[in-house]
């Protein structure tokens, strides 16, 4: 049997720890004993997994075997932890009737006007958004559009293990083509894309018979290039609107046959009116895509003061979901939630003048009676 052997771990005093030649402050008693207690939780942990490691190879026990499945299980979607997930999310989007609700897309073809550190932002605000939606009890379908291979906001998002295949699952897609592209297809572009695929399908079968160095060299290209997701599905009469605080008109209510276009802009109030003017190209466009634009009801709702009006893509978003939670109804709500309590927002109510006057006249009434009491007591 295997034992556990004596292991000797010695913690450092106050006078070892380095001083770095003089060139950083000594750590104060507080930062001291943090440290120390660092030190004991990682002893104790590596104590534990010892342990647990000896108790697993005394019950025979394979631990490298059962690591690689778990590995394997992992990546095929299996497991009992990931199928609890799996059925958690069903059950979610059928109780939130995902398929008759409004889409969001997110329009990535300002990438190459944006800077490497924008870039890397607007990629955290997808992936804030993408949590977003995993985590609320009213999802929606999320599609980005024109997030090419080889840009930045692309790579920034390749970075973060299982995009995109695992995202796809979780109501969000990643397109390398514009909104044109995505949303502006007609029937006899659909029949073309699916006589390719067949002549695809047809031309893979006939070279089966290739030497294992061919068929090596083909499942490596194939590994390396990913498969365009499936375009989305849209109902009859589907609207398409363009959210941009540059548009006169207001949006009052969320309609579940539209597809909301949150501009993917990280621009630090440098690209102005882009949102808009890419709106207005693509309704220029002969396709037949055709795109209003509305802006978000802040104003109507919320009092600024000095804060800025500008919104990161992930909170315009949480603010159309948030809605939607709130039975598309109080948009007040939906905004003081999402919004972060730095912008020292203040509600507006309508009718607050009236309340103010209505006030003003019972205090009134109020000291005229008090007058009163006051001459029937002498």
């Amino acid at each position: 049997d295997v034992t556990l052997g004596d292991h000797e771990h010695t913690t450092l005093a106050d006078d070892d720890y380095p001083s770095n030649n003089g060139t950083e402050p000594p750590l104060s008693k507080n930062q001291l004993k943090k440290r120390r207690r660092r030190e004991k939780y990682m002893i104790r942990k590596e104590q534990s997994r010892e342990i647990r490691r000896i108790k697993a190879l005394n019950d025979g026990r394979d631990l490298d075997a059962e690591r690689q499945q778990q590995l394997q299980n992992e990546k095929e979607g299996k497991g009992w932890r990931l199928k609890i997930r799996e059925d958690r999310w069903k059950q979610i989007v059928r109780k939130a009737d995902i398929e008759n609700s409004f889409r969001v897309c997110f329009d990535c073809s300002f990438d190459d006007r944006m800077t490497f550190k924008e870039t890397n932002s607007l990629s955290k605000q997808l992936r804030f958004a993408y949590s977003a939606n995993r985590k609320s009890s009213m999802p929606v379908y999320i599609d980005v559009s024109g997030a090419k291979r080889g840009g930045q906001t692309r790579g920034h998002l390749e970075k973060v293990q299982g995009f995109p295949e695992r995202w796809v699952g979780k109501a969000f897609q990643c397109f390398e083509g514009g909104l044109e592209d995505i949303y502006g297809r007609t029937d006899d572009d659909e029949s073309c894309e699916k006589k390719c695929k067949e002549e695809q399908d047809s031309s893979i079968n006939k070279n089966e018979a290739a030497t294992n160095d061919n068929v090596h060299n083909d499942s490596s290209e194939s590994a390396n290039s990913e498969e365009q997701p499936s375009y989305p599905k849209l109902a009859p009469n589907h609207q398409f609107v363009y959210l941009t605080g540059d548009s006169p008109n207001t949006l009052t209510t969320l309609d579940n046959n539209t597809t909301y276009i949150i501009g993917g802009i990280v621009d630090r109030n440098r690209l102005k009116r882009a949102a808009i003017q890419r709106a207005e190209s693509l309704n220029a466009q002969t396709t037949p895509l055709k795109i209003k634009t509305a802006r978000l009801p802040l104003d109507e709702h919320i009092d600024f003061r000095d804060s800025t009006r500008i919104l990161t893509c992930n909170h315009v978003f949480e603010i159309l979901q948030k809605y939607r939670e709130n039975g598309y109804k109080d948009w007040r709500s939906a905004i003081l939630t999402v919004l972060p309590c730095r912008k020292d927002l203040e509600e507006k109510y309508e009718g607050t003048e009236s309340v103010k006057t209505e006030e003003r006249d019972i205090s009134a009434e109020a000291v005229k009676n008090e007058d009163n009491v006051n001459d029937n007591s002498r």
